[in-house]
């Protein structure tokens, strides 16, 4: 597959890793963002046509349809770039790097966990998008536009625990049981968007003076720490392309439609929905671009739904405008949880570096 996050790459975050917008159909995670390659340019005929050309910066686990970015250049006489700069945590802190020479027009890709990286500092344009969905908007940076949504959250090996005749967990409590012990995987929020959201999906539920408790209580019952999604998933998770020792790790909510069963009726894997964090990616105009009015238009089509079901093709996310439809498998078995974590933007962007010292004295040490 191109990338679709659940399978090894989802490693839109695993900033590691995060996408994967990322989290395709089909494909691992890894291998999706080595297919992704470091960019896609318009084709040669098309190319041609364009009047002006604009580079749009992503993670590597995206890849646009070609046949839309022809039909963008047709129609607007903009040719189009994809250039891939890295995970998603990579793609925030370049854009912070090159703030004062930005290497592209717009950026895609960036999501909650790592937004707070861009607050205050003129790094988005402003460029007035009207966004389809106002509660996901990053406080703070009015530019940041949402595109598609998702949830991280803990997933679970239902045949291993069925092998077993072991009950599953089902919250964040059950996680640090006896019984659950050495069987979770999760990723370091320094490096993983994944590992991010989840270390936020827990201070939320814990609050400021549980959670570090419940953390040495997860490291206690033998919670294995990974860098990356990818490294849970291609070693440790027994789900997973290694299939490991461990049978829960970190993941996304869409990744259960990877393991449908023969008959199609149901999953091999589930998703714990109380432990579910609402992740959401977005794009924007850089500030600094001389290109601003044609950026503008590209932002713009990325919420049509034809481009956004393209998008949730790829990254097997879930489309921010109501009109758009995501993969019929991600919508029966990768569905959105009811009852998300969304910690506000402008806390993370407070609080962001001292929980991470935080977590690190706390559980490496």
């Amino acid at each position: 597959m191109t990338i679709k996050r659940p399978i090894a790459a989802l490693a839109l975050f695993t900033a590691t890793a995060m996408m994967g917008l990322t989290a395709c159909a089909g494909q691992s995670p890894q291998s999706a963002a080595d297919a992704a390659g470091s960019d896609t340019a318009v084709s040669g005929a098309a190319a041609a046509e364009a009047s002006e050309s604009i580079v749009v910066l992503s993670h590597d686990s995206f890849e646009f349809p070609q046949e839309l970015l022809d039909q963008f250049q047709k129609d607007t006489g903009v040719a189009v770039t994809i250039q891939a700069v890295g995970d998603g945590g990579s793609l925030a802190n370049q854009l912070v790097l090159s703030k004062d020479a930005p290497l592209g027009d717009v950026v895609y890709g960036v999501d909650n966990t790592v937004s707070h990286r861009l607050a205050g500092q003129g790094i988005i344009e402003d460029a007035g998008v009207l966004s389809p969905q106002g509660e996901l908007n990053f406080a703070g940076e009015p530019g940041l536009v949402p595109i598609d949504q998702g949830d991280v959250c803990v997933n679970i090996d239902k045949k291993w625990f069925a092998d077993k005749g072991l009950t599953p967990p089902a919250t964040f409590e059950d996680l640090a049981k006896p019984e659950y012990k050495d069987m979770l995987v999760a990723m370091n929020p320094a490096t993983s968007t994944p590992g991010m959201a989840f270390m936020l999906a827990t201070i939320n539920h814990f609050g400021e003076d549980g959670w570090t408790n419940y953390w040495t209580s997860l490291k206690n019952n033998g919670l294995k720490v990974t860098e990356g999604w990818s490294d849970a998933f291609s070693v440790d998770y027994s789900a997973g392309e290694g299939a490991g020792p461990y049978p829960m790790m970190v993941s996304y909510g869409s990744s259960p439609a990877y393991s449908i069963t023969e008959d199609g009726t149901d999953t091999t894997t589930a998703s714990l929905p109380a432990t579910c964090y609402r992740q959401v990616e977005y794009a924007g105009v850089l500030a600094g671009s001389d290109k601003v009015e044609a950026a503008k238009k590209f932002v713009e089509f990325m919420l049509t739904p034809e481009v956004q079901e393209a998008i949730s093709e790829v990254t097997y996310m879930h489309p921010t405008v109501k009109e758009a439809n995501a993969p019929e498998d991600l919508v029966k078995f990768g569905s959105l949880s009811d009852t998300p974590v969304i910690v506000p933007a402008d806390t993370i962007a407070k609080m962001a570096e001292e929980w991470l010292k935080t977590w690190q004295a706390t559980v490496i040490g």
